[in-house]
């Protein structure tokens, strides 16, 4: 495995350039057809998980029970797509060797290294179950998407309850588990985040204002932050900048068209 973590490399990635994997970033407004094309239609956000023995990365995950992976970036081209992924583990030596003999990925490169997080970017190979591109082309939008105990969690946006069910039809022509464990209306309704935030984002953002992280010099730190949420200092990290580009992208009202 190639290591490039004394490049100069930094925890922080860019999102990818075409914005067509990851934002979150305001969906264009739909007319509901089945009102006649006089209202607006808002985005449904759904939690969910999806299991399948090809999709990536799952037999890496499989060698601890401690691994955790969050996918920071997607790039794809004409010949290859290379994701750059978050790791957490108390094992690095063996996560390292089960990457090398997974058949889903290959050429892995160390980004960055620390001393329980460390940033690896992979090529996706042709051997992967790729369930991604099936999301985008049935009107999914992915906003997180990490692994825990052998399982990818995905909280995502669809147009519609047509458009998940036309997804969810692919990952049972595919063999692909989909258990569906959320889901709720955005942008109107109780059980709505503001500005479309899903639960988990709200919680991090209101929870950094209360605790003074936004303030200058801050009041709580981003591990303590990580702490008082039960999660991981990159986890705060995900949802706290997705978060705010989702309330900037909604109350600016910034199109990405």
């Amino acid at each position: 495995m190639r290591d490039t973590a004394e490049q100069g490399s930094t925890t922080e990635t860019t999102r990818p350039s075409d914005d067509t994997t990851y934002g979150p970033t305001p969906l264009t407004r739909e007319r509901d057809a089945s009102s006649g094309g006089g209202r607006e239609s808002n985005p449904l956000g759904v939690e969910f998980c999806l299991s399948h023995a090809g999709l990536v990365l799952t037999d890496a995950v499989a060698s601890g029970p401690d691994v955790i992976v969050d996918i920071e970036q997607q790039v794809a081209d004409a010949d290859s797509t290379l994701l750059v992924v978050a790791v957490e583990s108390d094992d690095f030596d063996g996560f390292e060797a089960a990457v090398d003999a997974d058949a889903s990925v290959t050429d892995p490169v160390v980004l960055d290294r620390g001393p329980r997080r460390r940033l690896y970017r992979v090529e996706v190979t042709a051997e992967a179950e790729r369930i991604t591109p099936s999301l985008l082309r049935s009107g999914g939008h992915i906003l997180e998407m990490r692994t825990t105990d052998g399982q990818w969690q995905v909280c995502a946006q669809f147009l519609s309850r047509e458009a998940l069910s036309e997804f969810r039809a692919v990952c049972t022509e595919r063999n692909v588990t989909f258990r569906l464990d959320r889901l709720y209306q955005m942008g109107s309704g109780s059980n709505a985040g503001v500005c479309g935030l899903t639960g988990d984002q709200q919680t991090a953002l209101e929870t950094a204002h209360r605790e003074g992280y936004f303030d200058v010099p801050r009041g709580i730190s981003q591990a303590e932050l990580a702490d008082e949420l039960g999660i991981s200092p990159s986890a705060v990290s995900q949802r706290i900048r997705r978060g705010l580009d989702q309330v900037l992208g909604s109350e600016l009202d910034v199109s990405t068209e």
